[in-house]
């Protein structure tokens, strides 16, 4: 890993698969998160979870993470009327004039603003909690989208809440999958109600049930992803489906 890694930035080898995400009230496909996938020679398609942790330990992360976005804004302006979400790591946010540096690519690849959405993880630990806020706020002011990715997997979400400019929370597949649980589906009451008191919307991950579709919606989400709606898919057959919707 260590050593193919820097290789595999010269020689393109990642690529991003999409998976929609539909809004509950009219089921429409309202927007598609880029899903990072390493095409590793010998070897096949490798997931982030395999790989990830090397390129943060080789200083690869954030090249990475900068060639996903470019890939994802460039195959999103393609799309009629779609929004795109992408997730922004950690060591991103170290990068000064983050905000100018994202909107710099999504304008390169003619992509208006309003249809880019940027994820920030709970669980990511930011060095400087001020310096990120502040670029999320001109995130915003610009009319990107930004997102608290995975709610209810780390211990300070009712904080990260409160404290981040977001326009929407997204519940992530481990929460998602306790539903039946009565602790799980506590937990799931009290995040999502106080994010609709904080006015932000909600998006749910990981649905692969009528059952557990049935419940998130009752409790308030208003958008979701997952194997029941669509698998992850290309830009092309992302296009199709929305052609033949």
């Amino acid at each position: 890993m260590h050593n193919a890694l820097p290789a595999a930035i010269s020689n393109s080898e990642f690529f991003a698969l999409y998976q929609p995400q539909i809004s509950v009230a009219d089921g429409r496909i309202v927007a598609a998160e880029a899903l990072l996938r390493w095409q590793r020679p010998g070897v096949g398609i490798v997931q982030p979870s395999e790989f990830v942790r090397f390129a943060e330990e080789n200083g690869l992360i954030d090249p990475i993470g900068t060639y996903i976005l470019q890939m994802a804004c460039r195959e999103a302006a393609a799309w009629p009327d779609l929004r795109v979400a992408v997730n922004v790591s950690q060591k991103q946010f170290a990068r000064p004039n983050l905000a100018d540096f994202i909107c710099e690519i999504a304008r390169v690849a003619g992509l208006p603003l309003n249809r880019l959405e940027i994820e920030v993880t709970e669980t990511a630990a930011f060095p400087d909690i001020n310096h990120a806020i502040a670029e999320l706020k001109t995130l915003r002011a610009r009319g990107v989208l930004v997102s608290l990715d995975d709610l209810g997997s780390g211990g300070a979400t009712m904080e990260l809440m409160a404290q981040l400019p977001l326009d929407r929370v997204k519940i992530g597949r481990e929460l998602v999958g306790k539903y039946a649980e009565a602790e799980g589906a506590a937990r799931l009451r009290t995040l999502i109600a106080a994010a609709q008191k904080s006015g932000l919307g909600v998006t749910a991950e990981g649905i692969e049930t009528q059952a557990e579709r049935d419940f998130l919606s009752d409790l308030g989400s208003d958008q979701m992803q997952g194997f029941l709606f669509a698998q992850p898919m290309s830009a092309q057959e992302l296009q199709a489906l929305m052609g033949a919707r």
